[in-house]
């Protein structure tokens, strides 16, 4: 047979990329956007997701980051959330290393004026202010921190409003909510004067102060990530809307004045090289020869975290029934 009537047989690939649930959750809340009649806001969205970048920082390749080529930068969008939680949870684990006595402090509102997202979070929001300027408690017992606000609504109680923060506490001593005494143990006397001061400053009392343990970073930034994620189509508009140019990570005392807390600075950016594309990414690391180990653990976190689903190039889907529902 002669060589030139040969058709040179193409290489199958190993591995398909393919989108999945945080991009798929980017498109639901797009279409949200749409809704409410932001359609310029969406189409910002609709961009965000087009194509992620794995950057590692140099020296140190357990540091890595999928950032998108074009950022919406909205706070509701799944895709920006995940980048800023993985910005958030650097900053605040070099934060803490900085402190002299690094705790995790969650307070919450009370139980008044949860129907309506916008009223809760204001209210909230004044409360808080009027508690780092107690001085019987605040002023006397805490130098500095970073706060983060997670949103939450359940049917039953409404918005639930609350902060995650990490600061440095002004006592010798780590400090949990219940202390050990020769008795057994009793509410800490620093934890029972502070149920009394959230209750005076109108927030609730249910509070859990602690030192921080491994991990804490992730801690305060998973909830960053999950922001407008799992809850009905009513409640995630009214978070479209009311949600829009809010602040929900800020920093106070000897913190205050430090670089944003979820962006890199330029000076920081310099740091990473780009690997290239997430798809770029698993084009290398799975191949016919072989699985390239120093890579496939980029590709593997892309899909951990809901970036993307990795198929194996033999998978055949099933002939097209009409839309299902998707729980994934």
């Amino acid at each position: 047979m002669c060589k030139c009537a040969v058709k040179k047989e193409e290489k199958s690939r190993v591995m398909t990329v393919k989108n999945s649930w945080r991009l798929r959750a980017l498109f639901r809340i797009e279409e949200y956007i749409r809704d409410v009649g932001q359609d310029s806001r969406a189409k910002r969205m609709g961009y965000c997701g087009n194509t992620i970048f794995v950057k590692v920082k140099k020296g140190d390749p357990s540091n890595v980051l999928y950032e998108p080529q074009l950022r919406c930068k909205d706070r509701v969008c799944p895709v920006c959330n995940s980048y800023r939680a993985s910005i958030l949870s650097r900053k605040v684990e070099k934060l803490g290393k900085d402190m002299e006595n690094p705790h995790l402090l969650t307070i919450t509102a009370n139980t008044l004026n949860r129907d309506s997202l916008k009223t809760a979070v204001e209210c909230f929001k004044k409360s808080t202010s009027l508690l780092k300027k107690e001085r019987s408690w605040w002023k006397r017992y805490i130098r500095g921190g970073v706060e983060h606000i997670e949103i939450t609504y359940k049917e039953e109680t409404g918005w639930h409003v609350h902060s995650h923060m990490l600061v440095d506490l002004a006592v010798d001593r780590k400090v949990e909510n219940m202390r050990l005494t020769e008795n057994g143990y009793f509410l800490d006397p620093l934890k029972k004067e502070l149920e009394h001061v959230l209750s005076k400053v109108g927030l609730g009392t249910i509070s859990d102060i602690r030192p921080v343990t491994e991990g804490y970073g992730k801690e305060i930034s998973k909830y960053s990530m999950k922001f407008g994620l799992d809850i009905d189509e009513a409640r995630l508009k009214e978070i479209i809307v009311d949600m829009k140019g809010k602040r929900m990570v800020s920093r106070f005392g000897n913190c205050y004045g430090l670089k944003e807390m979820e962006e890199l600075t330029p000076k920081e950016e310099e740091q990473y090289e780009t690997l290239g594309t997430i798809k770029e990414v698993v084009d290398k690391c799975f191949k016919e020869t072989g699985v390239d180990s120093e890579l496939v653990q980029y590709a593997l976190r892309a899909v951990k975290i809901g970036l993307i689903e990795i198929w194996s190039a033999s998978y055949k889907p099933e002939p097209f029934q009409g839309m299902k529902n998707d729980s994934s």
